[in-house]
């Protein structure tokens, strides 16, 4: 069986990698929705054009 590892972690370190994490993650939510709603608007853009061509 493994044995239990302890692991003494600076508050401060600990601190500021939580930090970069959750900024990491603004971030990438940012992007996100930026990437949603360009897909939503080219979606719209084809349907209603497709729509004018038939």
């Amino acid at each position: 069986m493994a044995e239990d590892i302890k692991c003494n972690v600076n508050t401060e370190d600990q601190a500021e990698n939580e930090e970069r994490a959750l900024s990491v993650f603004a971030s990438e939510k940012s992007e996100d929705l930026t990437a949603l709603v360009l897909v939503m608007i080219v979606t719209f853009l084809v349907l209603l054009f497709t729509k004018w061509m038939a």
